[in-house]
């Protein structure tokens, strides 16, 4: 294994629980205390005040020369101007991604480290968006990649790591099971890089940065951003870089972090409407539509901690939302604003509605595209039109009007 010349300059690794530093490396774990870590830059690098794109921001960010591009970042932020007219509520379109899902900030940012650092190849454990992105970077960047996957991953998120030429492995059980199953992989194969988007790799968390930095350019300010989780990174990595924007002087305040799990799988928001400072495993059975964040936690729960304590310390709240609210925020999206997303990537409208009061402009982050999850979509049960094409110009046009009324009335 060879770190190739320039590496991770300016960057350290340091442990979230005891703070203990080092160099950067492969590592996925303190070597003092066994916690997660993060990639922290250095502190007085400048900010990029001027930017036209996702590697504008690299001077803040844990890369170095060795840069893996496909095109992410710059998503589109979205007012909800039908949906809740008058309000300042956005959406962060981050389906809009290489692959169509957020993964593909961290992706960038963790396979163009893991090539500075010298990898021979990545692995991760994935509930099917992860392995779509990681897979993408990876044979973008020459480097063979193994994704393990609980049995039961939509089709389509398998599809696109197979097109990408990864070693595919579907596994019995839950998102944790893989998750073992990539560590044990990864922990006999030297050399090789864990890009598992729980708290397994630090540059991966740290590239979500770069979500809050887009909304923070257009916007002016961030008063509440609300993110689908299921460890928590992506939120985890949002408030790292607002975070640093305050400590440079250039935000006052940060904004009111919201994280989203469904009530099917929800250790994180159970712990925190429990009021407890740690969260546990989930021990009854996983259930429910938003798939890619039914995330147990099953031997790694202090990774749910950490976000909690992130979420605590900001001002925060912890959300479960039921599956009756994710359809329902489907269908709204979908025909309000004409965004189809899939079921978790839903989850932070069904949030909103549950909370008052929340600092505005509202950033809601829509992880994920439908087509990811076709099957789960609320309104792919909705029967057809059944016009022949030679029927009356305007007996179709009267019956699309009539069909459209009744879809708003639904």
């Amino acid at each position: 294994m060879k770190t190739i010349e320039g590496g991770l300059a300016g960057t350290r690794l340091s442990c979230f629980f005891c703070a203990t530093a080092r160099a950067p490396d492969l590592g996925t774990q303190c070597l003092a205390c066994g916690g997660s870590l993060a990639a922290v830059v250095d502190p007085a690098a400048p900010f990029p005040l001027s930017v036209a794109g996702f590697w504008d921001y690299a001077p803040v960010l844990p890369v170095g020369d060795a840069r893996v591009s496909l095109g992410e970042g710059s998503t589109a932020l979205l007012k909800l101007d039908r949906l809740m007219p008058g309000d300042e509520v956005y959406v962060k379109a981050e389906w809009m991604g290489p692959t169509g899902s957020f993964k593909d900030r961290g992706s960038a940012v963790a396979v163009s480290a893991a090539r500075a650092l010298g990898a021979v190849g990545v692995i991760c454990a994935s509930t099917g968006n992860n392995a779509a992105s990681v897979s993408a970077y990876a044979a973008r960047a020459g480097l063979p990649c193994v994704v393990a996957l609980p049995k039961g991953t939509p089709a389509n998120k398998i599809i696109q790591a197979k097109a990408h030429g990864a070693i595919v492995l579907e596994v019995e059980g839950t998102f944790s099971d893989a998750y073992a199953c990539a560590n044990r992989i990864q922990a006999a194969s030297p050399g090789w890089a864990n890009l598992t988007s729980t708290y397994l790799n630090p540059y991966m968390t740290a590239a979500h940065a770069t979500i809050f930095y887009e909304c923070e350019a257009e916007l002016g300010e961030v008063g509440t951003i609300v993110v689908p989780i299921g460890a928590g990174p992506m939120l985890d990595g949002i408030l790292q870089g607002a975070r640093l924007m305050r400590d440079q002087g250039l935000i006052e305040t940060l904004p009111v972090p919201v994280g989203v799990q469904g009530e099917g799988c929800a250790p994180i928001a159970e712990a925190f409407s429990r009021g407890l400072d740690h969260v546990e495993e989930w021990a009854p059975p996983v259930t429910g539509m938003p798939g890619s964040i039914n995330d147990p936690l099953r031997g790694y729960a202090a990774d749910g901690t950490r976000t909690l304590a992130i979420i605590r310390a900001a001002g925060g709240h912890a959300v479960a939302v039921s599956d009756d609210e994710i359809r329902r925020a489907m269908l709204d999206l979908g025909r309000s604003e004409g965004i189809a997303a899939e079921p978790a990537s839903v989850t932070p409208l069904a949030a909103l509605r549950r909370l008052d009061h929340l600092p505005r402009p509202v950033v809601l982050v829509v992880s994920g595209h439908a087509l990811k999850d076709g099957a789960a979509q609320a309104a792919a049960g909705a029967p057809s039109l059944d016009i022949d094409a030679d029927a009356d110009p305007q007996a179709v046009t009267q019956a699309a009007l009539g069909h459209f009324s009744q879809k708003l009335r639904a």
